[in-house]
């Protein structure tokens, strides 16, 4: 499914400036909020500013924690990280275009980005916040508490603001 989102943190200096890689699959929060927690346990080792840097590395087909360094994209310039996803890659002329830079923009320009969702983590208390795609805040989930100790479990808002009646109810998380 296509839809795009951005993925990354805010500047702690300035906490309206996002720092954020490009997503172009399965950009939902039922299914990135649960990705990003798996890739926090697995790949980040519960560190969520090595989260922050495993994401902002690359900009991403899609995110996937069970990618393995075999995994094989049909893709030319897609490459594996293991316990992340793949990586986006274009071509040019049959050659592969250099990775694109970090996007830095500010929150409130978020409506002229082509994403429907925004997922920010925050380093110091382990959450992803997620905001639509003009920028309104719906949701702040704490990364330990969409860890599923059973499939059934589900990911429990850490809070929510008014905008959050209508976001998605709490997301089932699979392992």
């Amino acid at each position: 499914m296509s839809t795009y989102c951005f993925v990354g943190t805010t500047d702690s200096a300035n906490p309206h400036l996002v720092h954020a890689r490009f997503v172009l699959l399965d950009g939902q929060p039922t299914v990135v909020v649960p990705a990003l927690a798996a890739i926090w346990v697995g790949h980040a080792r519960r560190d969520a500013h090595a989260l922050n840097t495993a994401i902002l590395a690359s900009d991403w087909e899609y995110l996937d924690p069970a990618i393995t360094a075999t995994t094989e994209s049909g893709f030319a310039g897609q490459r594996p990280v293991p316990g992340v996803g793949m990586t986006l890659a274009s071509t040019t002329d049959g050659a592969i275009d250099a990775p694109e830079p970090v996007t830095v923009f500010p929150l409130s320009h978020a409506r002229h980005l082509d994403a429907e969702w925004i997922y920010l983590i925050d380093s110091l208390t382990a959450t992803v916040a997620v905001h639509t795609d003009d920028g309104q805040h719906l949701a702040r989930y704490r990364l330990a508490g969409c860890l599923p100790p059973s499939p059934d479990a589900t990911c429990t808002p850490a809070s929510r603001s008014l905008a959050a009646r209508h976001a998605p109810q709490p997301v089932a998380v699979r392992r």
